[in-house]
């Protein structure tokens, strides 16, 4: 039988989900706290809510790391595509339906990040044995740059509709 999801997954899932909704309103809650606005949505922008589904994957990945002990360069380059695969999706969708329909609704942009985070999995489970021949620093520095694109466009958002929030 086809899967679609790894059973083992689905806590990982779990914790992506509740984290990312957490977090969608943690800035606010601390305060406006600039530390944690790196980690949290600041604004309404697309961009910053990418957030939500990238450091709670993250955070999840450390996790299954942690428990199951994967060979480390395919697990974490596994899950960098199936993370950046979830972002592209809840771009693409987003930006895709709220073109036709002219605006965007609030239960819709929830099914995305669901959407997202499905997505993400979902890749990290077709790829995880893809990529063992990749170097781990490459692997990591790739993460790392990753970290560093949100840090940056959160401090410094370009003027484009992507990192800008909806008038």
């Amino acid at each position: 039988m086809y899967r679609f999801i790894r059973r083992r997954d689905i806590p990982y899932i779990l914790i992506t989900i509740t984290v990312g909704v957490f977090a969608h309103s943690i800035y606010e809650f601390s305060g406006k706290n600039p530390i944690t606005g790196l980690i949290a949505p600041v604004n309404e922008s697309v961009w910053e809510h990418l957030k939500i589904l990238f450091f709670p994957f993250l955070l999840a990945s450390l996790i299954e790391y942690y428990m199951q002990r994967p060979a480390s360069a395919a697990f974490f380059s596994s899950h960098l595509i199936g993370v950046w695969t979830g972002i592209l999706s809840i771009i693409l969708l987003f930006y895709g339906y709220s073109g036709i329909f002219g605006r965007s609704f609030v239960p819709v942009d929830i099914l995305l990040f669901f959407i997202g985070v499905i997505t993400a999995y979902y890749i990290s489970f077709k790829y995880a044995r893809k990529f063992n021949k990749l170097e781990p620093l490459t692997v990591f520095l790739l993460w790392i740059f990753t970290i560093l694109l949100f840090f940056i466009f959160t401090c410094f958002p370009p003027e484009l509709p992507l990192f800008l929030p909806p008038m």
